[in-house]
């Protein structure tokens, strides 16, 4: 027997950095004795998935506030997440770090992201200040751009804090092919 429930969040926010094929999803709400809270894409085998709150069973008392996170590899032609809630899946947009002025970071860091020289590379990690994955994003994709022939430099490298409503953080690096 499972001991495993699917919860109904309260709210939903999905966000992106540019054009980077990932997205981070946080989900807000508030259970009575769920612990292990945590966002799954459903057993469904569709296009785009649609996922969900999961959460085990548990003896605790009280109803106590959540907020979950999880970055997934998503198409950078979607703008929407599908999200499973109580009135049944709904599209949660997924906005763009870099273009909404609420969340957007330091001119300075928006031009060393713009993609402006073709031999830069962004490497993020998401929802955390560790440069060593945001070094090995930008590895993965200079190596993807340059097959077999990697040989860069560390450009710059910052950390951007997106506050409310949902305090999602990442550190950047820019690697340039020499």
């Amino acid at each position: 027997m499972s001991n495993k429930t699917i919860l109904y969040p309260e709210h939903v926010y999905a966000y992106r950095i540019g054009n980077d094929p990932k997205v981070t999803i946080v989900a807000q709400g508030h259970e009575d004795g769920v612990q292990n809270i945590k966002i799954v894409p459903s057993l469904a085998t569709i296009y785009p998935p649609i996922y969900m709150v999961e959460g085990e069973f548990s003896p605790a008392i009280g109803y106590f506030p959540y907020t979950v996170k999880t970055t997934v590899n998503y198409a950078t032609d979607l703008d929407y997440v599908q999200f499973q809630m109580a009135n049944g899946t709904q599209r949660i947009p997924v906005r763009d770090i870099l273009q909404d002025e609420a969340t957007a970071p330091s001119p300075k860091a928006m031009d060393a992201v713009s993609g402006s020289n073709p031999n830069q590379v962004v490497g993020y990690a998401y929802n955390s200040s560790d440069i060593s994955k945001a070094i090995s994003d930008a590895v993965t994709k200079l190596q993807a751009k340059f097959p077999g022939k990697v040989n860069a430099e560390l450009v710059s490298s910052g950390f951007v804090g997106v506050g409310q409503p949902v305090g999602i953080a990442y550190y950047y690096v820019v690697m340039e092919q020499k």
